[in-house]
């Protein structure tokens, strides 16, 4: 128990070191620093890119917003105040404009008959089961409603705690709890369906 212990205590204050190094980014990215910024993006695009990713199925769409999350907090970087984890804040920022690209979309819907949206992916035999386990699984989350999507999104890819997705989603804990296990219930039936 003493080496479950002190690796906790390890990666707690690892976890708390990455915390302030972001926060000093951000500092040093209000200054003018782009050097800084570089390193936030390259500590952040992947994760970004996941989040992205998983909700539109498109990794040009996924570089795109992933981008423009970063030039919305290179541009309030002055007005940035650490009042929650620098992943809150970016992951709050991310949001908003995964909302207002699914209300464009909405707006302006994809024509999947048109040559440019369609998408082949060529798979060695082998990986043709996860493929289509992946497929499957792409498939039912963009059933989910955006709330249960998002929220089961930065839970289960970001491991971001409940309290810290109630604040990214402004909602209550209680709410972050529903969305998650209906989300989870829903896939759960849809995957049953679908293999």
């Amino acid at each position: 128990k003493g080496d479950s212990d002190s690796i906790n205590k390890s990666a707690k204050a690892m976890a708390r070191t990455v915390v302030e190094e972001d926060v000093a980014l951000m500092r040093r990215v209000a200054t003018g620093e782009d050097a800084a910024m570089a390193l936030l993006v390259d500590r952040w695009k992947g994760p970004l890119l996941r989040f992205f990713n998983r909700s539109l199925q498109s990794h040009a769409d996924a570089e795109e917003l992933a981008q423009t999350t970063f030039l919305k907090i290179y541009r309030a970087a002055e007005r940035y105040q650490p009042i929650a984890k620098f992943s809150t804040y970016l992951f709050t920022v991310a949001r908003r404009i995964l909302l207002d690209e699914h209300k464009r979309r909405a707006r302006h819907p994809v024509d999947s008959t048109d040559p440019v949206n369609l998408r082949t992916k060529v798979e060695p035999e082998g990986k043709l089961r996860s493929f289509e386990l992946e497929e499957a699984l792409q498939q039912c989350l963009r059933k989910l409603p955006e709330k249960q999507r998002t929220s089961l999104l930065l839970r289960v890819q970001r491991e971001l705690s409940y309290k810290e997705i109630a604040s990214i989603m402004k909602a209550s804990q209680g709410a972050v709890k529903t969305w998650i296990h209906r989300a989870r219930n829903h896939l759960r039936e849809n995957l049953k369906q679908l293999l």
